[in-house]
């Protein structure tokens, strides 16, 4: 392998690096544009839901917080991936994962729940554990 080989596939690793950091920061951005201020509708007890639908939808620290309470779970992965994307469903179903650890199983229009119902349902809901 000669000194043009290790170039060029030093430079392919580059672009690629580079699109995916491009395509996780235009999530973000959209995510911004989307949700621009934290909503006080969150309380301290909502944290946990909060943190876990962070975790699901792969969203930075603090994020959901900007959430409003009216938003959809679905509503929030259409911003993220609009309809000229190419994508797959994972956040909807870590989340509806998620849920299903904590609440049991779900009716089909979970992903169509408000989130405020939703995390309503997270904080009454029992410690499950874990078989």
């Amino acid at each position: 392998m000669n000194f043009s080989h290790i170039l060029c596939f030093a430079g392919l690793v580059l672009v690629t690096w580079m699109i995916w950091q491009w395509n996780r920061g235009a999530q973000r951005r959209r995510f911004r544009q989307a949700f621009p201020l934290q909503n006080p509708a969150w309380q301290e007890e909502d944290e946990a839901f909060l943190r876990a639908f962070e975790e699901a939808y792969r969203l930075r620290p603090g994020m959901a917080a900007s959430l409003p309470s009216e938003a959809t779970p679905m509503s929030v992965y259409l911003v993220l991936y609009p309809e000229h994307c190419i994508y797959d469903d994972c956040e909807p179903a870590r989340f509806r994962a998620q849920l299903t650890a904590r609440l049991g199983p779900q009716s089909d229009d979970v992903l169509t729940t408000p989130l405020g119902i939703l995390a309503e349902r997270w904080r009454t809901a029992p410690e499950r554990t874990r078989a």
